[in-house]
């Protein structure tokens, strides 16, 4: 009997009722600020004096790797050239990866 009564106190103390499902609309996928077209972003090279886009990390690389440049200073580990330019921001950023210059895929 007092097996009983403890199995009727467990059965009445779960919920019977499950969580209401709501149905997914357009807007779950994808918000608005992720849609907006935004423009891109220009830097200034000061070696070459030309402007690039600098949207994306890649398109900093291609520049870099498209066109010869003469380097403003040495990496202080591998040693190899880095190239300065001005962001969006006019702020003076460096280009350098050791790993591309150890492989020898940028050209210096």
């Amino acid at each position: 009997m007092s097996n009983e009564r403890i199995r009727g106190s467990y059965e009445s103390s779960t919920p019977t009722h499950q969580q209401p499902h709501h149905e997914a609309t357009e807007h779950d996928a994808v918000n608005n600020r992720f849609i907006q077209k935004r423009e891109p972003e220009v830097a200034y090279c000061l070696s070459c004096h030309a402007q690039f886009s600098e949207s994306l990390p890649n398109d900093i690389i291609l520049h870099y790797m498209n066109n010869r440049h003469e380097p403003c200073c040495r990496c202080l580990y591998c040693n190899g050239p880095m190239y300065r330019y001005r962001d969006s921001k006019d702020n003076v950023q460096y280009y350098h990866d050791c790993h591309r210059y150890k492989r020898f895929l940028d050209a210096s």
